[in-house]
């Protein structure tokens, strides 16, 4: 049975090409690391006919264990067209665990399946995969709330696509959980003082979104938490496969992240695209080139760590974005209106520093003004001189001449009484040692 916790996509980009190269990621990685996807295989179903009837039997697969007297097995009908599943009949096994359905419909667009009603943990039998309709068996096991046999025969960290730009990563992970007892894990999610470390708990580096879980383990709930997620689903004995799937961001080239190992690993396995940067951590060996969907990984391994171990591993050297990038990025935010707001700033700033500078100098300096009409004056007079020359010469007509002669006179007396209006202004604040002893 598969357990499924999506979280909400925030970026459908990644998310989406995580998805596509997951079958083919956890076929290779079995090569290395054999899962329960793959070892188990899917069972071709029989080419013989069905036959009318179910014969079976419930095991309690825990040493010394028995099998409840009352224990009811159900049979469900499934619609192939709709993959509707319809509680068909039920029964209760036999002092000797045996149970018997009889007069099944043969339909070529229907399929069964057997279930053992245990309490939380059901196995089931789909009989569309079995090939002996007479000789099934559902095993059942007596249940634990102690997390002492459960480890981790492998874990797996890929990480397929690497956006520079975003400076985001996709991860995804595989990982085997083993039960190594004969009894199956449940949680009493009844207990009042429950916490986090009575559940299957695994931590991820900070900041993941993203995160999408699936599983080989019996239904269960999924809590996310900020420093990973923790399972209610039952782990019955053997192995199970946990697919797991998120986004990080990075800053700067790289990221730190420490994976706990509470119920210890056998093997580690992390996985980097050729040229995408570097893994470093404790326990880790040297560097071997994997090829998954015709892109080459490096790999580094490692195995045999302790219960309540931690690799602290380094991610370096992760790809930047280019400068035109970059660029682009800058102008998607916000950043650049405040830029642009100190740029306008500033520069109204200095419009008004030199407005104050001028209007100061001036204070200072009231001679300055008077130069600027000297000079003036100098060039009416001269305008006047040339004038008279001009008149003598015989090329301006006298009427002209009287009128332009005026008009130039009338310009340097005005010129006059404003700088005689100046300098008795100036006068005013001319220091005077005299009236300052007074």
């Amino acid at each position: 049975m598969n357990s499924r916790f999506p979280i909400t996509k925030k970026n459908i980009s990644i998310s989406l090409r995580l998805r596509l190269l997951a079958i083919t990621a956890i076929t290779v990685l079995a090569i290395t690391f054999p899962t329960p996807f793959l070892q188990g295989g899917l069972h071709v179903a029989s080419a013989q006919a069905p036959a009318d009837e179910i014969i079976g039997i419930v095991v309690n697969g825990t040493d010394g264990g028995s099998v409840p007297t009352d224990m009811e097995v159900l049979l469900m009908s499934i619609d192939l067209s709709t993959n509707q599943i319809i509680p068909s009949s039920s029964t209760v096994v036999d002092e000797d665990g045996i149970f018997r359905f009889r007069g099944l419909l043969s339909d070529p667009g229907l399929s069964y399946r057997v279930v053992a009603d245990s309490g939380i943990y059901t196995p089931s039998v789909d009989m569309a995969n079995q090939e002996n309709w007479g000789n099934v068996q559902l095993t059942i096991y007596d249940d634990t709330t102690s997390l002492e046999d459960i480890t981790l025969s492998s874990y797996v960290m890929m990480i397929p696509t690497i956006d520079a730009r975003t400076r985001q990563l996709g991860v995804l992970s595989v990982i085997n959980v083993d039960n190594r007892s004969d009894r199956i894990w449940i949680p009493n999610i009844d207990d009042p003082n429950l916490t986090g470390l009575d559940l299957l708990r695994f931590n991820l580096p900070d900041g993941f979104t993203d995160l999408s879980i699936e599983s080989e383990l019996p239904t269960g709930n999924i809590l996310e938490i900020n420093s990973g997620f923790a399972m209610t689903n039952p782990i019955p004995p053997g192995e199970a496969a946990i697919l797991i799937s998120y986004i990080i961001s990075y800053e700067a080239d790289g990221f730190e992240f420490g994976l706990k190992m509470p119920y210890g690993v056998d093997k580690v396995r992390m996985l980097l695209p050729d040229g995408g940067g570097s893994i470093t951590g404790n326990g880790l060996g040297g560097i071997e080139s994997v090829v998954v969907a015709e892109s080459v990984f490096n790999s580094v391994e490692g195995i045999n760590y302790a219960v309540d171990d931690v690799l602290n591993m380094v991610f370096s050297e992760l790809p930047q974005p280019t400068a035109l990038q970059s660029l682009s990025e800058f102008f998607k935010g916000r950043t650049y209106v405040i830029v642009i707001i100190w740029i306008v700033g500033l520069a109204l700033l200095g419009i008004l520093g030199c407005a104050l500078y001028s209007s100061r100098r001036k204070k200072s300096d009231p001679n300055s003004d008077n130069d600027d009409v000297q000079t003036n004056r100098s060039d009416i007079i001269a305008g006047i001189a040339s004038l008279d020359e001009e008149f003598e010469a015989g090329k301006i007509e006298e009427d002209d001449y009287n009128d332009q002669r005026d008009e130039l006179k009338r310009l340097a007396l005005d010129v006059g009484d404003d700088a005689d209006a100046e300098s008795a202004d100036a006068e005013k604040f001319t220091f005077d040692p005299k009236e300052s002893d007074k």
